[in-house]
């Protein structure tokens, strides 16, 4: 092996020498991305994404819990389960989960060698692979090593050419569609929704949780084409009864003819009643499958397993006076959905955000919903070359009559500021970015415990 993979150091230096378009500016464009290498690397590999069932999750908001829901459910009817998400928060190692638990380093280390390894043997040598398909690549071979049953793969980028398109899964699951990485993948709800159909293959089941009447329709035609039956939210299946629960949701889930009563849920974002019934009717798909659940499922555990998944940097709250909250939103659908919960939850306190926003996002309506619903606001830097500079994001959320609106250098500091802007009765609204999310999320951690 002419590149010894012996520990996580070495696996970050490999990594830090391919293309990382999580971190670069624009990137390359829809047209050029491709499956060929991903497809090379596999067959070197002997197929491992062929040892286990799969399902796979794509769209634009939503798509990370939809797949830790369906995860955690499918884990409750006594299966070993994968799940492969990105980016992470905090430590590579997040990126991939058995069973909920993340992956140890020496886990990562020997699916990653295994992948250098296969890279190196031929002849021909290593294809171009970039950062994300390296990942991708090594969760595939993790969940074989690790002999699970079915793992869920969440897109990293569209869908049609995004590196977990390699997989042929019992469902595939589209939340969510809205204006996100134009650049790559188009600049109207209908290009993009044709990028995210991509994932949908012959005769597999599709789950549409997309509200958008041009995305359902662009996603139903993609289906009809491909032979896949198709069930739209609202229509074939759906939610009702929702109520709020202190700061948790409770709501029955009526999903292919079955009614999931009374499914408890410590989030308080009403759309994560929606994420977790595209998850329950993502689960009576597979549950059809022949074989797949032998004596049937026990609906009562997969909603107990929906109560207890743990939903990290997605609106995650921490306790004390102001309440903090981790929130990874990242585009304008998801940044609008945030403040709206924030002001839900605090009533008349005060909601001040610390943010930071990509270049490449739909700032200038990041800006106003932020206006709109935030008593203030302090914009700071996440040490990313992709990101906006912070004067700039305060200009305007001011242009839109945003209030209390200020700068910090640090994160650290922009979040002591925030909580003492935010005051007892407030609440400090992290979002904008994963990579702020993730610097952020252990100083919210020791904030709470303090």
């Amino acid at each position: 092996m002419n590149t010894p993979i012996q520990n996580l150091s070495d696996v970050t230096t490999f990594l830090s020498r391919h293309t990382d378009f999580e971190r670069q500016q624009g990137g390359r464009t829809r047209d050029i991305f491709d499956l060929e290498r991903m497809n090379e690397v596999l067959n070197r590999l002997a197929r491992p994404e062929l040892a286990y069932a799969t399902a796979h999750v794509a769209g634009t908001k939503g798509k990370g819990s939809v797949s830790r829901f369906l995860a955690s459910a499918l884990q409750s009817q006594g299966l070993k389960v994968g799940l492969f998400t990105s980016p992470h928060l905090e430590r590579l190692t997040q990126r991939i989960e058995i069973n909920g638990n993340e992956i140890t380093e020496r886990g990562l280390v020997q699916a990653f060698q295994t992948v250098v390894e296969a890279l190196e043997r031929e002849q021909g040598g290593a294809p171009d692979v970039t950062f994300f398909e390296l990942l991708t690549l090594s969760s595939m071979v993790a969940f074989a090593q690790a002999e699970i049953d079915v793992a869920v793969f969440e897109v990293g980028l569209g869908g049609r050419l995004d590196s977990t398109n390699v997989i042929s899964p019992l469902v595939s699951v589209i939340t969510e569609i809205g204006l996100d990485h134009t650049k790559q993948l188009g600049d109207t709800i209908e290009e993009i929704a044709r990028e995210k159909a991509g994932i949908i293959k012959p005769g597999v089941p599709v789950v549409c949780g997309a509200n958008n009447t041009e995305a359902q329709k662009i996603i139903t035609l993609t289906a009809r084409d491909e032979e896949a039956p198709v069930l739209i939210f609202g229509r074939d299946f759906s939610v009702r009864d929702l109520q709020r629960n202190g700061r948790g949701l409770q709501f029955t889930a009526d999903v292919r003819g079955y009614k999931y009563e009374k499914v408890q849920l410590h989030h308080p974002a009403r759309f994560m009643a929606e994420n977790a019934t595209h998850a329950l009717c993502a689960l009576e798909i597979m549950a059809s499958e022949p074989d797949f659940f032998p004596d049937g499922i026990d609906r009562d555990r997969a909603m107990d397993a929906i109560a207890r998944t743990e939903l990290p940097g997605r609106f995650e709250i921490f306790e004390g006076r102001p309440l903090v909250v981790i929130d990874s939103a990242h585009n304008e659908v998801s940044i609008r959905a945030a403040a709206a919960v924030a002001r839900s939850v605090i009533g008349a306190g005060k909601v001040v955000c610390v943010t930071g926003i990509a270049r490449d996002k739909d700032i200038e309506s990041c800006m106003r919903h932020l206006a709109e619903r935030a008593d203030g606001a302090i914009f700071t830097t996440y040490y990313n070359p992709r990101e906006t500079k912070p004067d700039d994001l305060l200009r305007l959320y001011e242009k839109f009559g945003g209030k209390a609106g200020s700068v910090e250098d640090h994160p650290e500091a922009a979040l002591e500021v925030a909580i003492e802007q935010a005051g007892e009765d407030g609440l400090v609204l992290v979002t904008g970015s994963v990579y702020l999310a993730g610097l952020l999320r252990e100083a919210a951690q020791d904030y709470a415990s303090d």
